[in-house]
């Protein structure tokens, strides 16, 4: 990063994952949150693990050379079907002229083709080239590598965190959408 930023990938005061001296993680970290009125500081270890995943997806589209919203984008396209950039600008909740300069870079580095819909030049899709379909691959071989604590959760009990966090995703999804 050439920026004057701290780096996000490093642990900070109140990161779920504190670095020790030498730069390793050191484990879990106060949250700064507390416990909610029951005593139960689940969600607020929830909220404080979603907060860190910041860096960890910083430093998986650094490693290969991309920003995260340019990892976001790639991500979000389906390889084997074109999108218009509109749709991709709500994917990435943001504005249709924010994707632009996104998507010339990826672009640039041939990673999409930008082409006019059939029905209407006017709506601009994108395609991946089969670049960008090894590098998305690769992406998203990254970030589905589960961290070594998850790794090691028996199935049954990884299947009943997915499960729960998959109903926590869903509630959320319903609340911002209205549903």
């Amino acid at each position: 990063m050439d920026d004057k930023r701290p780096d996000p990938r490093k642990g900070r005061r109140g990161s779920l994952i504190s670095l020790d001296t030498k730069g390793k993680p050191s484990g879990p970290a106060h949250t700064g949150a507390p416990p909610t009125e029951h005593g139960d500081d689940c969600w607020p270890v929830l909220v404080e693990f979603a907060l860190s995943l910041r860096g960890w997806w910083i430093g998986i589209c650094d490693d290969l050379g991309l920003t995260p919203m340019q990892g976001h984008a790639l991500r979000s396209l389906d390889p084997d079907r074109p999108s218009p950039m509109s749709v991709l600008a709500d994917m990435l909740i943001c504005d249709a002229s924010n994707v632009t300069a996104i998507v010339d870079k990826l672009e640039s580095r041939g990673l999409i083709v930008r082409q006019g819909a059939e029905n209407d030049r006017r709506i601009k899709m994108l395609g991946v080239t089969p670049q960008g379909r090894e590098l998305r691959e690769r992406l998203c071989a990254r970030f589905t590598e589960p961290p070594a604590a998850v790794e090691s959760m028996p199935a049954a009990a990884r299947r009943q965190l997915a499960d729960l966090l998959k109903a926590i995703l869903s509630e959320r999804t319903a609340a911002a959408t209205g549903g």
